[in-house]
């Protein structure tokens, strides 16, 4: 009897979206999945399943057996998967299929999704501020500083999607389509920035779009004593040598537009 080996045709086949579909047709020299049976047709679709980074409801089972393979020592579990991925009959003379089974799922420390891609958040120190630690009778005894995060969709693939991008036997084409640019914690936590802008571009924008707010301007103190109360703020700081000052300061009414924070930044495309 002919030996029906997985081939790369197959494995396109999976592609498209569903096991169902490889199960309902036969190719000529490739393997039939229906009519493989336990571990051995496990380890076929786990093959199969692995070089999407869209993943039908099917591949639940073959993709939990798979992971769920572990020892102690990691060298250890990548050959006791290397021997469970070696029980589907691949095609051995396709040097491209045995890297794919051998080098790169064996090694697989987790699955590639797009949405476990774009779940991954990296955080960075974006600045450094000044603040009083130690408050003493004439001001700020001690100052420290504190670091200022900023927040962004990790940008880097993790090993286990590097390792799919880099095999011809998968559908693996990532692509990152944000800025790179780090938001500060407010911003990255609300999903938008605030761009202030004139109050008549603001009258422009749909109502999803703006947001007002205050911000105080240092004025003299002559120029303070004129303005009405609700238009009055002192606040006290500290100078260089930490002792107190006051300042006066003018509230004034600001226009904002809201710059929405994209963060589904991987695509497979």
């Amino acid at each position: 009897m002919k030996t029906q080996f997985l081939t790369k045709a197959t494995l396109s086949l999976a592609l498209v979206g569903s096991l169902s579909i490889l199960n309902a047709q036969s190719l000529s020299n490739g393997v039939k999945i229906q009519t493989l049976s336990g571990d051995t047709k496990l380890s076929c679709e786990a093959l199969l399943c692995l070089a999407s980074p869209i993943k039908p409801s099917e591949c639940s089972p073959s993709l939990a057996r798979y992971f769920g393979i572990s020892a102690k020592k990691w060298k250890d579990t990548i050959t006791k998967r290397k021997n469970f991925l070696k029980l589907c009959p691949v095609d051995n003379s396709d040097s491209q299929m045995v890297y794919y089974r051998d080098q790169v799922v064996a090694n697989l420390d987790s699955e590639c999704t797009i949405p476990a891609l774009n779940k991954r958040v990296e955080k960075q120190v974006i600045r450094l501020e000044k603040v009083c630690a130690v408050v003493g009778d004439n001001g700020c005894a001690t100052f420290k500083e504190i670091n200022i995060y900023g927040f962004r969709v990790n940008p880097n693939l993790p090993r286990s999607c590097a390792l799919l991008a880099s095999s011809a036997y998968t559908d693996y084409r990532l692509k990152y389509t944000c800025n790179k640019q780090f938001y500060d914690e407010i911003s990255w936590n609300r999903g938008y920035e605030l761009k202030e802008v004139s109050q008549n571009i603001y009258l422009t924008l749909k109502e999803s779009e703006r947001e007002q707010g205050s911000k105080l301007i240092p004025i003299s103190r002559s120029e303070f004593n004129k303005l009405p109360q609700e238009q009055r703020k002192i606040t006290q700081n500290y100078n260089a040598f930490g002792n107190y000052i006051s300042q006066y300061n003018k509230i004034v009414v600001v226009f904002y537009q809201k710059i929405p924070i994209k963060k589904d930044c991987w695509i497979n495309g």
